[in-house]
């Protein structure tokens, strides 16, 4: 499906689905296991997730200023042996706590609005799906790029149907097993941009866009990674509702 610039002006800001309350109540330690892979299916998951760590440490050049959007645990920290500075955004603050990569860090933002350095790279793994605002996210981190900059990003297949289909014959079927819960309801709580929204903006954003799947297509992979170049600042500066240059 093909969405237009007016598709995200109009849809975005998105609200978030409610979760269910007893969902809620297990939400932070069910978060925390899911990027640790503290359970059989999470850890399973992890393995695969490499993939996507991999993409974006392979296109990396030594020596670079990086910034990472949804660090987590800083868990792509140990993939990135050789840069000059790494800034990291990350609301959730126990996420953070979670990790001895902390020491590797040169600053912390809770929202990219607090960032305001240029950057040779500005990436997400596993983010984009998440954010209600993603036009405005993606605008601001491409005018944040250094001249030549690049921004990355390696997503779940989100909307696609092997990403679909795993996760309700893996995850789904262990968080049922261990909490009488559906972890659907988690899911569409979580995972509110699918892949092809994610893509469209990206290439509405950026003059070059390539990307590589883990799988042979969108609605056949388990995840994708984009590499964008060149923004189009006149785009960016509408969207964030700024006077173009």
């Amino acid at each position: 499906m093909k969405y237009s610039l007016n598709y995200f002006k109009q849809n975005y800001p998105k609200t978030r689905p409610s979760l269910d309350p007893k969902i809620e109540k297990i939400y932070d330690a069910q978060y925390i296991d899911n990027r640790e892979g503290n359970s059989l299916m999470s850890n399973f998951a992890k393995i695969l997730e490499s993939w996507m760590h991999n993409q974006v440490s392979n296109t990396i050049k030594t020596n670079s200023k990086l910034l990472e959007i949804g660090a987590g645990t800083l868990n792509h920290v140990s993939y990135e042996k050789y840069f000059s500075s790494y800034d990291v955004i990350e609301p959730f603050q126990k996420l953070v706590d979670q990790s001895n990569q902390k020491h590797l860090i040169h600053r912390f933002y809770n929202d990219i609005d607090e960032a305001n350095d240029k950057y040779d790279y500005i990436f997400s793994i596993a983010t984009l799906e998440h954010l209600t605002n993603l036009p405005r996210v993606v605008a601001k981190a491409a005018l944040q790029l250094n001249q030549n900059g690049h921004f990355l990003s390696a997503i779940p297949s989100e909307g696609g149907f092997l990403w679909g289909a795993s996760w309700r014959m893996t995850t789904g079927i262990e968080f049922y097993l261990k909490h009488r819960l559906n972890y659907g309801n988690l899911m569409r709580h979580e995972h509110i941009n699918n892949f092809s929204e994610i893509e469209c903006f990206l290439k509405i954003i950026f003059q070059k866009v390539h990307k590589k799947y883990l799988g042979i297509s969108g609605n056949l992979s388990f995840y994708q990674f984009f590499e964008c170049s060149d923004p189009k600042l006149e785009i960016c500066n509408e969207l964030l509702g700024l006077q173009s240059k």
